[in-house]
């Protein structure tokens, strides 16, 4: 099943059963905990006001139905944040995975195979400081001057705290000595720097 489905079908799954959501997309025991708080409180306040109306006080009936009412919201809530945790998980993986690829290849010289390691998620680099670092260093490595040098003034833009500061300042005498090279095919824009 695609994540699109499983969400669609766990979300579907929430709405009917507070907490069953929960379950399908992994968090087992908050979903179970859920489940078990909204249907304990269910119970009690269907059984206030239905079988023993006059044996409860409408006091207990309202916070039976309450304690349903806000179980129910918090278990859609709780999904919500479910499900965008494991989004970013995912893209977080996908970047360090991209990104301990590149690095491997650009160590063993395999240049073109960093740079394919980086295709997808470049788009990121216009907010991230490791990924924009491990593109210059790519792009340099690559020969493509104009590209690395957007991709270095870009690293210096995000580089705030001067971590990468000598690395820059290599990176700009070494370009300065490289001659632009016409005929080489240009990586595409990442974005604006």
């Amino acid at each position: 099943m695609s994540d699109k489905t499983t969400v669609l079908v766990s979300r579907l799954a929430n709405l009917v059963v507070p907490g069953g959501g929960l379950v399908l997309m992994g968090a087992e025991a908050s979903g179970v905990a859920i489940a078990l708080l909204f249907t304990g409180a269910a119970s009690i306040a269907l059984a206030a006001s239905l079988l023993f109306p006059d044996d409860l006080a409408p006091s207990w009936r309202g916070l039976a139905i309450g304690v349903a009412l806000g179980t129910y919201l918090g278990a859609q809530l709780r999904f919500a944040q479910t499900v965008r945790q494991q989004r970013q998980g995912a893209v977080e993986a996908r970047r360090e995975t991209a990104l301990r690829g590149a690095r491997q290849a650009l160590r063993s010289g395999r240049i073109d195979d960093a740079w394919e390691q980086l295709q997808p998620v470049l788009d990121q680099a216009n907010d991230d400081l490791p990924l924009a670092y491990c593109v210059a260093q790519v792009l340099t490595a690559r020969g493509d001057q104009v590209a690395a040098q957007a991709a270095w003034r870009r690293v210096r833009r995000l580089d705030r705290h001067g971590i990468y500061r000598r690395e820059i300042v290599e990176a700009e005498q070494t370009l300065s000595h490289l001659p632009e090279a016409a005929d080489r095919p240009r990586p595409p824009e990442i974005g604006g720097s």
